[in-house]
């Protein structure tokens, strides 16, 4: 029992003592009167009670929520999301997606996403979310920041994903891991007039022991934003693209892959594949072995096959069946 505690009882039962007596000595206008001494004594020993209690504050706002609560999911294949950290503001929300990781490089591979649903909102109020513009300063500051001690080089070649252009910087650690920053601001192209349109922000910080720059960047290529504002001013993608030239129209014939003249790298591949098989493997016709011209040892010979039944080159050869 804590001291204040004892002290209220103290005091409740002195005034519960003292109605009593008044009441017996004719000293009170009524029962009126007792009832409120007894009031006021609940109310003192809820008091002390309530300070007796203590509630637990944290200094940041920051709530973890389900993966399938992700505003940002990697392509299929990984890196898996491992835990995602959400803050609130009166104008969006802010995540930090923590991705698997598979590297001696201090830190954490995550996706930093912020999701705006007004970027028009006023900065003065508590709890809103801004995004700031993409300059090399600040780019620098949150690589130094998030993968600290790997020298950067940011990167000069223009790429571009399903959501428009985004920059990277590559950079190899002590440790030996390849580590990929990439950044990409989504808003549309055209300021909204009338309603401001919200717009995504998205970081991506990746290292990896054994991959490739184009490994890594896959899953800036490949990542999905699942999710969204139902508000129909909410747009930052900005309008869908026209549909092709032809579409729809006569005269604009439109095939399949590999009928329009254009084929993919499987037909040319298989093509290449082909021609090798038929240059490496010649008939020996006066014996009618088969043999390899680019071979140094005398030739193995090999079932007479007659040459009508020669398979077409860059399929697999079905084995002749077992003879008795």
């Amino acid at each position: 029992m804590t001291a204040s505690t004892h002290r209220t009882q103290t005091h409740f039962g002195a005034a519960a003592a003292e109605a009593v007596v008044a009441c017996d000595h004719g000293q009170t206008d009524g029962p009126g009167k007792v009832l409120k001494w007894l009031a006021a004594a609940a109310v003192l020993m809820s008091v002390a009670a309530c300070a007796g209690r203590s509630d637990l504050g944290y200094a940041t706002l920051n709530s973890e929520v389900p993966a399938t609560r992700a505003i940002v999911v990697p392509p299929p294949g990984g890196p898996s999301i491992v835990a995602v950290l959400q803050q609130t503001y009166q104008n969006g929300i802010s995540q930090e997606i923590a991705l698997s990781t598979a590297s001696l490089t201090a830190g954490q591979n995550a996706f930093y996403v912020s999701l705006l649903n007004n970027t028009a909102s006023n900065m003065e109020i508590p709890e809103t979310l801004s995004l700031s513009p993409l300059t090399p300063d600040r780019i620098e500051r949150e690589m130094e920041e998030r993968i600290p001690g790997v020298a950067m080089q940011t990167s000069l070649v223009y790429v571009q994903n399903k959501f428009g252009p985004f920059g990277f910087a590559t950079g190899r650690s002590s440790q030996g891991d390849l580590c990929l920053y990439a950044w990409q601001q989504i808003e549309p192209d055209k300021p909204a007039i009338l309603v401001p349109g919200g717009a995504i922000s998205v970081r991506l910080r990746l290292c990896d022991a054994d991959a490739s720059v184009d490994q890594l960047l896959r899953v800036m290529y490949g990542y999905t934003v699942a999710a969204y504002y139902r508000q129909e001013s909410w747009n930052p993608y900005g309008d869908p693209p026209p549909p092709p030239a032809g579409f729809g129209q006569t005269d604009a014939p439109m095939y399949p892959l590999g009928l329009s003249g254009r084929e993919d790298a499987t037909v040319i591949r298989r093509r290449a594949l082909s021609s090798e098989s038929r240059r490496a493997v010649v008939s020996d016709e006066p014996s009618g072995r088969l043999i390899d011209k680019d071979t140094v040892s005398p030739p193995i010979p090999a079932p007479s096959i007659p040459r009508s039944t020669l398979p077409l080159g860059g399929y697999p050869v079905v084995p002749p069946p077992p003879t008795e």
